[in-house]
């Protein structure tokens, strides 16, 4: 097939970057894939024949595997707060059997059949064109995260469904999980976790309003809080550095509150949807 390469003077991020190419790109599909991502035999065939057979599907992703062949988390709900507790807690990694839970995503489920999901990860990301023509381009005010999830919100919004399928498998390197309750706020890390932050209250301001930001930077407060008393007590180097991990995150959140107003970040460009209301 013919290749066209988009050189970019700057890094305008995930949606902005895919936006470029969705925009100049042609065919009933188009397909955001990451550059760590590799597709096995079949997967680009079998995946449109059966959107081809379902005209109801907007967007679609696949079975997502380690290089060892273990599966990588690839069907979740949409974002809440008891989601983000589970998760953050560290209960969904404990009890992943659990249809409470593991319901995050969907860890109790065999991943045998196709379902529909809240969202499906954006490192094979199906779309179709139709659904691309109604509900627009990939919401640029998001740097990094949380914007295919917003755009899978956005397609159910319009009453398209988004479906995991499994019968396909890309191997995707980059999505073996770092990023535990537990784990070092690394100083190459801290830009991510920001960046993480200020999307997600992005997310929150737009689909569900402030109010929604504020809970969700309370529970994140009150948890890393928690966790800094606990190993307050403690002088050995692995509690110093959760210490030091929670003042990091706290100051973060803190900071994404002030300077990204709460959520409401830059105004809306060229790129705003429809059906963001809360601001």
């Amino acid at each position: 097939p013919r290749i066209r390469l988009i050189c970019l003077d700057t890094n305008k991020g995930f949606a902005a970057g895919n936006n470029e190419g969705i925009t100049r790109a042609a065919g009933r599909y188009i397909l955001l894939l990451n550059s760590d991502a590799y597709l096995t035999e079949g997967v680009l065939k079998s995946t449109t024949r059966f959107m081809d057979e379902h005209p109801d599907i907007g967007i679609l992703g696949c079975k997502l595997t380690n290089p060892d062949g273990t599966m990588q988390p690839s069907a979740r709900m949409l974002p809440g707060l008891l989601n983000k507790i589970f998760v953050m807690t560290g209960l969904s990694a404990r009890y992943p059997a659990s249809r409470i839970f593991g319901r995050v995503d969907f860890s109790w489920w065999d991943h045998s059949h196709p379902r529909e999901v809240g969202w499906v990860v954006g490192a094979y990301f199906l779309i179709r064109r139709k659904t691309l023509e109604e509900i627009g381009l990939l919401d640029e005010r998001y740097f990094l995260y949380f914007e295919e999830i917003d755009y899978c919100r956005t397609a159910r919004e319009k009453l398209w469904n988004v479906v995991f399928y499994p019968h396909a498998q890309v191997i995707h390197l980059g999505g073996q999980s770092a990023a535990h309750s537990g784990s070092q706020v690394s100083s190459q890390g801290t830009q991510l976790v920001s960046q993480r932050i200020r999307s997600e209250f992005r997310y929150y301001r737009k689909w569900h309003g402030i109010l929604r930001v504020v809970l969700s930077a309370v529970i994140e407060i009150s948890w890393n809080g928690l966790v800094f008393l606990k190993n307050m007590p403690d002088r050995s180097p692995n509690a110093r550095h959760k210490r030091q991990d929670t003042l990091i995150t706290i100051k973060l959140i803190l900071s994404a509150l002030v300077r990204d107003r709460f959520g409401k970040g830059q105004p809306y460009g060229p790129v705003q949807q429809a059906s963001a209301s809360h601001r």
